[in-house]
């Protein structure tokens, strides 16, 4: 029996290039008719293994970044409004993220892209458990629930292992995509992510 074909996308809750990529990812999938395997990671420490920094750490490169994360937005025509806290330690959400692929894995994609809108355009700060919760429970899940299983020492140690194994794949910034064994680094490479799973590699 065969299976549809996968893509692994690895993102952090805190960039805002994953949000957009966030909105973009199922469709392609869905051209190459592919499925996505969503992987929380946190940046902070993918960042201190691999030596890279956030565009933010840079004063040029911060400003234009700022500009730009706002076009890119635009762009695909989705809302943003700058957090007040950013960037912010996304683990609480991040956590939750791995427990719905636990308990009810057809969800995951659909709070992903929840926590990004409650976190870039509405103004949300997920890393509260009562907001994880919220946004949780918005889209039809338990909330309360879901945000006490992913408190648990399993799930912690999935977290862990879920960052180590960004590192392993080659991630050093997100988004980050890996499709038959190919990696693609940041949402502006995702029209030839398309290419690849619709017509094949080039």
């Amino acid at each position: 029996m065969t299976t549809k074909q996968t893509i692994d996308f690895y993102f952090d809750l805190t960039s805002p290039y994953s949000y957009v990529a966030a909105e973009q990812i199922e469709e392609i999938a869905a051209a190459g008719n592919r499925t996505v395997n969503y992987k929380p990671t946190l940046l902070g420490f993918v960042f201190k293994s691999t030596g890279n920094t956030a565009p933010m750490m840079n004063p040029a490169k911060g400003k234009y970044s700022a500009k730009d994360f706002a076009r890119t937005a635009r762009f695909h025509g989705l809302k943003i409004n700058w957090p007040k806290k950013f960037p912010i330690n996304a683990t609480t959400a991040s956590r939750a993220i791995l427990q719905v692929l636990n308990t009810q894995a057809d969800k995951a994609g659909e709070l992903t892209r929840a926590l990004y809108k409650a976190y870039f355009v509405d103004g949300l700060d997920i890393t509260e458990d009562a907001v994880v919760a919220q946004v949780a429970s918005s889209i039809g899940l338990d909330g309360s629930a879901l945000v006490e299983g992913s408190q648990t020492d399993a799930v912690k140690e999935q977290m862990k292992n879920a960052v180590q194994e960004s590192i392993d794949a080659g991630m050093f910034g997100a988004p980050y995509f890996v499709v038959d064994g190919e990696a693609f680094w940041g949402q502006d490479r995702m029209e030839q992510l398309r290419r690849w799973v619709a017509q094949g590699p080039f």
